[in-house]
């Protein structure tokens, strides 16, 4: 799940709200420890980082304002730099190198608009992301405002309406 151009919250900038969402959808524990990005925002795993199956980690931009909008959330890390509104190449890679996730989102058609600026996140059509993740098509807005961080954001009822 990617929130990348929330809504403002009084003083509070927009991008203060921002988070990354990953989701071990393997079957065993994995060790995250060195696991890093190297495109988009800059955020390493510190060595003993693990997530258990079916678990997430979330990552923010701003800590404070994270957890006075979602006090519930746990945070598994802050990353440096910021979710750009425009949209951009994200790449996560193993400690040893070898890209985890190479994709880039972006914020004009056939991505949704509500993700950009409308308060509502950016998550995959299918929980558990299968296929490109660069595909606009495997994504979706989330179906309530600020997103769902921390779980499996509830499935739409709303068909996805495509203008061309």
């Amino acid at each position: 799940e990617l929130m990348y151009n929330p809504l403002p919250e009084g003083d509070t900038d927009g991008d203060d709200f921002e988070f990354l969402e990953l989701k071990n959808l393997a079957a065993v524990e994995r060790d995250l420890g060195g696991v890093r990005f190297t495109n988009g925002i800059s955020f390493t795993f510190p060595n003993g980082t693990r997530l258990a199956p079916g678990q997430f980690a979330v990552l923010v931009s701003d800590r404070d304002a994270f957890t006075s909008r979602y006090p519930q959330v746990p945070v598994a890390g802050v990353y440096s730099g910021n979710l750009a509104n425009g949209g951009e190449r994200l790449t996560l890679v193993h400690a040893a190198g070898a890209v985890i996730a190479d994709f880039s989102y972006d914020d004009a058609p056939p991505w949704p608009a509500s993700a950009d600026g409308g308060g509502f996140s950016l998550v995959p059509v299918n929980p558990n992301l299968t296929g490109d993740p660069a595909n606009a098509a495997h994504w979706r807005a989330s179906s309530t405002g600020g997103g769902s961080p921390g779980a499996d954001d509830p499935v739409s009822n709303l068909p996805r309406i495509v203008v061309n």
